[in-house]
């Protein structure tokens, strides 16, 4: 109940042209349900200040929501659905995204840097000049994830799916796990 009184107060605090009715409406609504039943998606959040204290994101769907530049640094957002979700330039930074799901996100120059993506699902998302350093990526899929340009200095990759993953002038140094990654042939086109 605590944070849903400091997210209402951040939702009337926001400028009516901040966000349309319907996103309003749909953070209002989350006021009694569990985390698991949130739905979040489809809304513009960009305007929205969340905080770790006052809203659990756990397993909440957050699917094609634009989150875009937003600080969600330390949030938990395990188990998330945020498939094709604007993510792009976000602050992710030490965030659990574990079992998240994030196929076809947009995480474009996102910054993720010690951010906990094990076992977390990025088939087809763009993290092109994303800031992974320390991440833990162990058993997440890659599979067609573009990483070009990205920094993964330090990152765990211990049986992480890279197969089809594009990696041109990507930062690959002191990868952790590397020797176990799952590499196959697979087409990405489509």
């Amino acid at each position: 109940m605590k944070w849903y009184i400091g997210l209402l107060a951040t939702v009337l605090a926001v400028p009516a042209l901040a966000a349309n009715q319907a996103d309003i409406e749909k953070l209002v609504a989350i006021k009694s349900k569990p985390a698991a039943s949130v739905d979040l998606s489809n809304a513009d959040l960009r305007h929205y200040s969340f905080s770790e204290s006052k809203i659990d994101l756990q397993h909440a769907n957050l699917s094609h929501s634009n989150l875009s530049g937003m600080n969600l640094a330390k949030m938990n957002l395990r188990g998330a659905d945020l498939s094709n979700a604007d993510l792009s330039n976000a602050h992710l930074d030490g965030a659990d995204l574990s079992g998240a799901i994030l196929d076809h996100a947009n995480l474009n120059g996102a910054q993720l840097s010690r951010a906990d993506l094990s076992g977390a699902s990025l088939t087809h998302a763009f993290l092109t000049s994303a800031n992974l350093q320390r991440a833990d990526l162990g058993s997440a899929n890659l599979t067609c994830a573009n990483l070009n340009k990205a920094d993964l200095t330090r990152s765990n990759f211990a049986n992480t799916v890279i197969s089809g993953v594009a990696m041109v002038n990507t930062i690959t140094t002191d990868i952790h796990g590397y020797h176990t990654v799952v590499d196959a042939q697979v087409n990405c086109a489509g």
